[in-house]
């Protein structure tokens, strides 16, 4: 049995695999299995997953018809049996001491969970100088990713509360916070997490199954290490979604997890996934209305939003930003007399 499975959903991804792949090679922890979930993808990416199995064994290919990228990982999940698990996007790729410190911070702090953080600066700028100076940012090296660490010595953070630093604020006022739900900057110990499974069809199904993993009574350790290379691909499901599917994906996803939370949740967790999750995400979705340009597609949105704020979903808005936010929606959805209950200060501010 492999220490760590790491599961690599994969589909339509040719131009990037290889890049993704190689950067398991790379590890300096060699106590891994790769499985690769070959979601039928049509390009050149099942022949290229086969002939890394053929070099290296522990490359373990999964070939089955298109499900998505839920059906992908859980077919994974399904598969895995090491002590931890994680996931990496076929798309993006990982430093070569990911795996190392993972382990390392896991056994030395009895964890269930380590997590770490995307490369800001290889995402927002080495990316774009690239293609501003019209190079490849595929075969571009990232700037910090020849920088080697002592894991004896990386600043890091254990907690038994783990919602207590979630949040998907850009800017959270959270001592050591855990940043969006993003599957990928995890390591996992399969005996206390690996019961959880995607939902089959979900386009965010990142939310639905990291807020239902927040209920759970784990340890965590947290560096903010960036560790993961996060590739803006234009053609990957987050880009290519458009204002409306967006919007329906992702009220979905928050709906789920406000059903699940109201069911299962003590009232400080409800409280704190709907202040750091749940209105992180309305605020920014609220502010996409104006590009919402089709009309039956803005009114199925609408729609939506109006049986959500009738089921109560959107009662908890409290705070300045919430309420911001509260407005734009109730403006949108024409529920004027939901807005007697915002004063008039928040409704000039809006």
């Amino acid at each position: 049995m492999h220490k760590v499975d790491i599961i690599i959903p994969v589909y339509k991804v040719e131009p990037f695999l290889r890049r993704c792949l190689d950067s398991i090679l790379a590890q300096t922890f060699s106590d891994w299995r790769a499985i690769c979930v070959d979601d039928g993808s049509p390009d050149g990416c099942p022949a290229i997953l086969d002939s890394y199995a053929a070099k290296d064994s522990r490359f373990l290919v999964i070939h089955k018809e298109n499900g998505g990228l839920s059906d992908a990982r859980n077919v994974g999940l399904d598969i895995a049996d090491a002590e931890f698990y994680m996931f990496i996007d076929s798309d993006d790729f990982i430093h070569p001491q990911t795996l190392e410190i993972g382990v390392h911070l896991a056994e030395k702090h009895k964890s269930d969970i380590v997590t770490w953080y995307r490369d800001s600066l290889y995402r927002n700028q080495q990316v774009k100088l690239c293609r501003l100076l019209h190079k490849d940012p595929i075969t571009s090296v990232p700037w910090r990713y020849g920088k080697r660490y002592n894991p004896d010595k990386i600043r890091c953070h254990s907690s038994d509360n783990l919602i207590g630093h979630c949040s998907d604020w850009n800017h959270p006022h959270i001592s050591w916070a855990i940043k969006h739900n993003h599957v990928f900057k995890f390591l996992l110990r399969r005996s206390t997490t690996g019961d959880l499974r995607f939902i089959k069809g979900m386009t965010f199904e990142d939310i639905n199954w990291w807020s239902e993993m927040m209920l759970k009574s784990l340890r965590v350790t947290i560096t903010h290490l960036p560790l993961y290379y996060y590739y803006p691909n234009p053609s990957s499901i987050m880009k290519g979604s458009r204002a409306a599917s967006v919007q329906q994906n992702v009220l979905r996803a928050i709906n789920i997890t406000y059903l699940t939370y109201r069911e299962k949740a003590t009232p400080y967790q409800m409280r704190h996934w709907s202040r750091h999750i749940k209105w992180a995400i309305l605020r920014g979705m609220s502010k996409q209305f104006g590009k919402l340009n089709d009309a039956s597609s803005r009114e199925q949105v609408r729609l939506t939003y109006r049986q959500m704020l009738d089921e109560g979903v959107f009662d908890d808005a409290r705070t300045l930003s919430n309420r911001r936010a509260y407005v734009r929606i109730c403006r949108f959805v024409g529920a004027k007399d939901n807005l007697q209950t915002v004063s008039p200060l928040i409704r000039a501010l809006t």
